[in-house]
């Protein structure tokens, strides 16, 4: 009976363990998506070369391997066998692909396992092979001298995320401060949005991780254009729309119809079509009431874009002049994203 206990608890160690080392490489692999953003091109979990694979925009790839210890502050006792492995995992991704770095992300702020480069490693640390003291050069140069072709050393750095603890506060504070400097240099200032992008970036990129397709990749727009979902959110009023609704009118709307406002709201063609339209929309108001004429009267060209059963025509004119409103008076904010992100 104890055998089967214990063989019970073991097989539970090792599967909190897998999940512990998962939700790392997603979160990891979030914090490299951001450090990369301008030059992403896609981003794919468990790919065809490595654990985490950023396309860049010049064909270039950014290979990783993620590598967590559930007790970070503490275990030190695989760190050496995970810088092995990693080592000989990049060094046959970079034979399949041009590879502009090649990293090691862990949560151990020893990964070396070496008193002399522990203070290299404190907080979110980033060292690159040539800044390595001596003895930790050498660890590493033995690893790979009986790698068949290994990485160009050039190109490898040892990068720290610390993850650690059941205290989601604690364990996502870097992924969380990552987040909100992006938001940060996008100059936006949404209440909430900080929390709102990494749930829904943790979820997007755990289903990427998920499908057993390598070839199926997260482009740059699908992870850059939920923030114009929340950016343009329909739920925060503008008080011009009291001028078509009134304010029962406008919640009734948006509450029956808001996955389908969503739907539209994130996809980048319509954005791009209704913002073209907009630009060449002749108005002989003033120029902040442009928006508003805008949806009032061009309404109608977008009817065949919603094919929606069981709606009554006034409030199908009402959804698309909501949608059209949101869109073009969140133009400047749409904007600034799309540069900031290079998109």
């Amino acid at each position: 009976m104890r055998g089967k206990d214990g063989d019970f608890m073991a097989k539970d160690r090792r599967a909190n363990a897998v999940v512990f080392g998962f939700d790392f490489q997603v979160n990891a692999a979030i914090v490299l998506m951001l450090e990369n953003i301008e030059d992403l091109k896609s981003l794919r979990l468990e790919g065809n070369y490595e654990d985490i694979e950023l396309e860049l925009a010049n064909n270039q790839y950014i290979l990783a391997q993620a590598k967590a210890v559930e007790r970070a502050s503490s275990d030190f006792n695989n760190v050496r066998a995970n810088l092995q492995k990693s080592l000989t995992s990049l060094s046959e991704g970079e034979k399949k692909v041009d590879a502009q770095k090649l990293i090691l992300i862990t949560n151990s702020p020893n990964p070396l396992k070496e008193k002399v480069s522990t203070n290299l490693f404190t907080g979110d640390a980033r060292r690159d092979f040539s800044s390595l003291p001596d003895s930790s050069q050498q660890i590493i140069k033995k690893y790979i001298d009986d790698v068949n072709k290994p990485l160009d050393l050039s190109k490898f750095m040892i990068q720290v995320l610390p993850f650690e603890t059941d205290n989601e506060l604690e364990r996502y504070k870097i992924v969380r401060r990552c987040i909100d400097d992006f938001i940060g240099d996008l100059n936006l200032s949404i209440p909430g949005l900080g929390k709102r992008l990494m749930n829904l970036w943790q979820n997007e990129v755990f289903i990427n991780g998920t499908k057993k397709d390598a070839d199926i990749k997260l482009k740059k727009a699908d992870i850059v254009w939920p923030i114009m979902v929340i950016a343009t959110d329909v739920e925060r009023c503008d008080d011009s729309l009291f001028d078509l609704f009134d304010l029962s009118t406008y919640d009734e709307i948006v509450h029956q119809y808001k996955s389908t406002i969503d739907s539209h709201c994130e996809r980048c063609e319509f954005f791009t079509k209704v913002l073209s339209d907009y630009n060449s929309f002749i108005c002989t108001e003033r120029p902040s009431e442009k928006p508003l004429a805008f949806a009032k009267e061009k309404w109608k060209s977008y009817l065949t874009e919603f094919q929606i059963d069981n709606i009554d025509a006034e409030t199908l004119q009402g959804l698309i002049q909501i949608i059209l409103y949101t869109i073009v008076r969140n133009r400047i904010t749409i904007d600034r994203i799309k540069r900031g992100v290079k998109l």
